[in-house]
């Protein structure tokens, strides 16, 4: 018998979808208008030019989903961190006032982070003289969306003002581990046609498991065109950080010829990688007391002090007795141990010093601890008081029948 499915089952079944990723947090990618050329500088009305314009990524982010199964009846779900990097879907030039003869849509992709991608626009002046302000339009895909205004002179004795181009170069470690200072330098350059004054750097790391280990404000007095200077920057990793892909955002302004103030966002990348820390948390045999030649479990309980999973986690021990001397365990999460069991058949009597070792594997490479560790054999004793027994119960055996004897031969 089958029943067809109500409004309600499939908005629950919509529902329980939905829910099976979630995104739990995401930093937005963006991309700017780094600089643009007007060809000619002065154009007569009805003539033909070219607008460039030059766009790069400031900022490839990061984005952590969690992932859950509400209809397992299970509560566990896991967490994975994607790095974000700028799709661009189009570029455009609008046509206000003036004629776009070519170039729109001419680009689409990926923009990795400070690449930069020239883009050239054939355009045809209007027939009134004037100062006009096409716009350039980038849509970027789940990101910032940028509107770019391009200053088109069309014979008027109009001179239009030229800009600094600040852009950042960042030199910074590759990988850093939680609770340790990332030391670093920005590289800052003006690329564009005049001097740039009051440059400001401004670390914003509010939210994030990073904060400045020194000051969070920068000032370089001014740039001229293509100068560039260098502030060494310090960034402390929280001892609790996750392993993550970790931007830390930085706001730069600079002020213009005319005394207004122009600000751009740019970001520092920090590769956060936990680092495992294995130890020997407990040692013990099974039965407690380890006799000569007879079998008995070894059990090394193996702990990760550390702030990242290791992985691959082996042990291995040169006891010189029959058995298995390697065992397998797998991944160790931070603040977790687990057993490491040998089964083993006990030599001869005496103290024996063993080398435990413990192979593992993190975000840093692989590594082996290793351990001193002692092993004390018992004597066997079990034949010897059985033999006793046995003797003593054939003594008594035999004084019992002698005075049994006595007795009733008496009588």
């Amino acid at each position: 018998m089958t029943s067809a499915l109500t409004p309600l089952s499939v908005c629950a079944v919509l529902l329980a979808a939905a829910l099976l990723c979630i995104p739990v947090a995401a930093q937005v990618s963006s991309v700017i208008v780094d600089s643009y050329q007007v060809t000619p500088a002065v154009l007569m009305p009805g003539e033909k030019g070219t607008v460039t314009v030059t766009i790069r990524s400031v900022s490839s982010g990061s984005q952590t989903s969690t992932v859950s199964y509400p209809d397992s009846g299970l509560t566990a779900s896991s967490a994975t961190t994607t790095e974000i990097i700028p799709y661009v879907d189009s570029v455009i030039l609008t046509e206000k006032d003036i004629k776009v003869l070519g170039g729109n849509g001419q680009f689409e992709g990926y923009i990795g982070l400070n690449q930069i991608i020239p883009l050239t626009f054939l355009i045809e002046a209007p027939q009134k003289s004037g100062l006009y302000f096409p716009e350039v339009l980038v849509r970027v895909r789940g990101g910032q969306s940028l509107k770019y205004p391009v200053p088109v002179n069309v014979n008027t004795q109009i001179s239009v003002m030229r800009v600094p181009s600040i852009s950042l170069t960042k030199d910074f470690p590759a990988m850093v581990r939680p609770g340790e200072t990332a030391d670093g330098t920005i590289i800052v350059s003006n690329g564009g046609q005049v001097r740039a004054d009051n440059i400001r750097l401004f670390l914003t790391t509010e939210g994030i498991p990073v904060g400045p280990a020194g000051p969070s404000v920068f000032l370089i007095e001014y740039l001229e065109p293509g100068e560039r200077a260098g502030v060494n920057v310090s960034l402390k990793v929280d001892q609790g950080a996750a392993s993550l892909l970790t931007e830390i955002p930085v706001q730069v302004s600079y002020r213009l010829l005319d005394g207004s103030v122009a600000t751009q966002n740019e970001a520092i990348s920090l590769d956060i990688r936990g680092e495992a820390e294995i130890g020997i948390a407990a040692l013990e045999t099974s039965p407690i007391r380890v006799e000569q030649g007879q079998p008995f479990d070894l059990t090394i309980r193996i702990e990760n002090t550390g702030t990242g999973d290791a992985k691959s986690v082996s042990a291995t021990v040169d006891l010189p007795f029959t058995g298995t001397k390697e065992a397998f365990i797998g991944k160790i999460k931070p603040g977790n141990d687990a057993p490491a069991v040998f089964t083993l058949d006990a030599g001869r009597p005496g103290t024996y010093q063993y080398l435990a070792a413990i192979t593992f594997t993190d975000d840093w490479g692989t590594r082996t601890f290793t351990r001193q560790l002692d092993l004390v054999v018992y004597r066997s004793y079990g034949t010897w008081i059985a033999l006793v027994a046995l003797i003593i119960l054939a003594i008594g055996g035999y004084f019992g029948y002698r005075w049994w004897k006595a007795k009733h031969g008496a009588s």
